[in-house]
C-alpha cells in the first residue's frame, strides 16, 4: 500500500498508528484480526531499521498501545484523587512511559544488524515478547493488561488456553505475525515460514477436530445463583451520608425472587463489616440462603483493614485480597512515593495484604475460588484443586468510569475461566457483571452502568487443567531454551 521509501520517511507516524490498531483488537472493539496486522507491520518497521532506530520504534509502538489502551487510569487518579489535573496527568504519563520501556529490548533483537540470524526470528521474537509480557506482569506489582494472547478469547485459540495458558497463546500469535513479516520482506523465507505455519495451523486444527478431554463431565446438579449489580456511582459510594441510600438500593434489588446463593460486588457497603453485620445477616431470609459479598473488614488484633470477600450462612468465612493495586490500595516504596498518596487521598488506600495461601469457600459441597477485582489478571492466584468448583470474581470498576477498562477487565476474567475450564461468576458494582462458562463464553451479563439482577444456573466442574497444574513453567522453560540457543547462534553468525 505504501512504498518502502514513504514508510521510512514517516516510520514513527506509521508506528504510532499501528500501535493504536493493537488496542482495537481488544474490547469493546474486538477487531481480533487487527492484532496480526499490527504486530506484522511493527516487525516490518524494525527489520528495515538499524538497531538504535528499532529500539526507538519499539518504544513509540508501546507508547501508542498504552496511551490508547490504558490511559483510563487517569479517571481514577483525577476524579477520585482530589481532581488535581496536573498531578493526575503527570502520574498517568509517568505510568505509560514506564510501561512502554519494557518494549525497548524488542528493537535490540530485531533490526538490520541481526539479519544474519533472522532465520531464528519465528522462535526468538515470540520468546522475547512473552518474556516481556511476563516481566511487566510481575515487576513492580505487575500490570498484565493488553496481553496479546488475551485478545484471542473466543477464537480457534480457545483450545490452547487450558493446555498452556495465555502467555503461550501470545507466543503463537507473535510467531504467526513475524512469519507474515518475513514472507512479505524476503521471499527466501517463504519455504521456512510455510513449515512453521503448517506446524501451528495443523496443531490448532487437530485440537479443533479432537479437542483434549481436559476435565470429566460434571455430575452434580446445577447451582442456582443470583448476581446483584447495584450501579452505585463512586461519588455516592464513598459519601458517608449516603450509606442508608446504598443499603436501600440493595434492599430493593434483593426484594426480587433470589436464588439460594446471592453474590454482591466488591466492597458492597463501603463501611467496615463489623459495624454493619446486621445488614448482611438480614439478607439471609432463610436457612438455605448463602451470601458472598465484598467487604472491608477490620482485624482488631493487629489494627489492620483488609479488602475482603465474605461467605455468610450459619457461619462466616473471610478471604482477604492478596494482590493489592499500587497507589489505589497501598503506596509502594512509601518512603519515596508517600507524598503522592497523601496528595491524592484515595478512599481506603492503605489496606493490608492477605495471606498468600487461603482456603476456598464451600457451598453445597462445592469449592468457590475467590478473586477480588485486579486479582483476576493473575492466574497464579488460582489454587485449583481436584474437586467440584467454580470461580467468583467480585469487582468495582466504577473507578474507571465509561472507559475501556470494564470491557478489558471482563475479557481478562474470560481468560481465567478458559485456563481453568471452570465457570466464573463476575459481579461488579457498575458492571460488567457476567456468568462465563468453562469455554470462556459469556452466557449472561448485565451491561455497564446498569442496575440489575441475574438469576441463573451454573455448573461446578471437577478436575485440574494442565495449565492450572503446571502454570507458566513450561512456557518459561521453552523461551529460555530458545533464547539460549539464539544467543549461541548470534555469537557464531551475528
Amino acid at each position: 500500500m505504501f512504498s518502502k521509501k514513504i514508510i521510512k520517511k514517516y516510520i514513527y507516524v506509521f508506528t504510532f498508528l499501528t500501535g493504536a490498531l493493537y488496542t482495537l483488537s481488544f474490547p469493546p472493539f474486538n477487531f481480533k484480526p487487527l492484532i496480526f496486522f499490527s504486530l506484522a507491520s511493527f516487525f516490518y518497521f524494525l527489520i528495515i531499521s538499524d538497531r538504535k532506530k528499532s529500539m526507538l520504534i519499539s518504544y513509540i509502538y508501546a507508547l501508542s498501545i498504552f496511551t490508547t489502551g490504558v490511559s483510563w487510569i487517569f479517571n481514577s487518579i483525577y476524579f477520585y484523587g482530589g481532581e488535581y489535573l496536573v498531578i493526575s496527568l503527570f502520574l498517568t504519563m509517568l505510568f505509560i512511559l514506564l510501561m512502554s520501556a519494557f518494549f525497548i529490548p524488542i528493537g535490540l533483537f530485531i533490526n538490520k544488524q541481526s539479519q544474519n540470524v533472522s532465520y531464528l526470528y519465528p522462535i526468538m521474537v515470540p520468546s522475547v515478547w512473552v518474556f516481556i509480557e511476563l516481566a511487566r506482569s510481575y515487576v513492580f506489582g505487575g500490570f498484565p493488561w493488553l496481553l496479546v494472547g488475551t485478545s484471542q478469547i473466543e477464537t480457534l485459540f480457545n483450545v490452547v488456553f487450558p493446555l498452556f495458558g495465555t502467555y503461550f497463546v501470545s507466543f503463537l500469535i507473535v510467531m504467526l505475525s513475524i512469519i507474515i513479516t518475513l514472507i512479505i520482506n524476503d521471499r527466501k523465507f517463504i519455504l521456512l515460514s510455510i513449515k512453521y505455519l503448517i506446524s501451528i495451523i495443523g496443531l490448532i486444527i487437530i485440537f479443533q477436530i479432537y479437542p483434549p478431554n481436559l476435565l470429566p463431565h460434571e455430575n452434580q446438579k446445577p447451582l442456582r445463583v443470583s448476581l446483584v449489580q447495584p450501579n452505585i456511582h463512586l461519588g455516592i459510594k464513598y459519601d458517608k451520608s449516603k450509606i442508608n441510600l446504598i443499603k436501600n438500593k440493595y434492599s430493593d434489588l434483593l426484594d426480587n425472587d433470589m436464588h439460594n446463593l446471592i453474590i454482591l460486588p466488591e466492597t458492597a457497603i463501603p463501611t467496615l463489616y463489623e459495624s454493619d453485620k446486621n445488614f448482611y445477616k438480614n439478607i439471609l431470609k432463610n436457612k438455605n440462603t448463602h451470601l458472598i459479598t465484598g467487604i472491608f473488614r477490620y482485624n482488631k488484633s493487629n489494627n489492620e483493614i483488609y479488602n475482603s470477600m465474605l461467605s455468610l450462612s450459619d457461619k462466616e468465612y473471610f478471604y482477604d485480597k492478596r494482590h493489592m493495586v499500587p497507589f489505589g490500595e497501598y503506596t509502594p516504596l512509601d518512603f519515596i512515593f508517600g507524598f503522592i498518596g497523601e496528595i491524592l487521598n484515595l478512599p481506603m488506600s492503605n489496606l493490608t495484604e492477605g495471606k498468600k495461601i487461603q482456603k476456598p469457600f464451600i457451598f453445597n459441597e462445592t469449592s468457590i475460588h475467590q478473586l477480588i477485582c485486579y486479582e483476576a489478571a493473575f492466574p497464579s492466584l488460582l489454587n485449583i484443586t481436584n474437586d467440584f468448583s467454580f470461580i467468583v470474581n467480585v469487582s468495582n470498576d466504577a473507578w474507571f468510569g465509561n472507559s475501556l477498562a470494564p470491557y478489558q477487565h471482563l475479557q481478562i476474567a474470560q481468560s481465567r475461566a478458559l485456563e481453568s475450564n471452570k465457570y466464573l461468576v463476575r459481579v461488579a458494582n457498575t458492571g460488567i457483571s457476567a456468568i462465563i462458562d468453562q469455554n470462556g463464553k459469556i452466557v449472561n451479563k448485565i451491561k455497564l452502568n446498569t442496575e440489575g439482577v441475574i438469576n441463573s444456573r451454573i455448573l461446578a466442574l471437577k478436575g485440574i487443567t494442565p495449565y492450572m497444574r503446571f502454570g507458566d513453567y513450561p512456557v518459561l522453560m521453552l523461551i529460555f531454551s530458545i533464547m539460549l540457543f539464539y544467543w549461541n547462534s548470534y555469537k557464531k553468525y551475528g
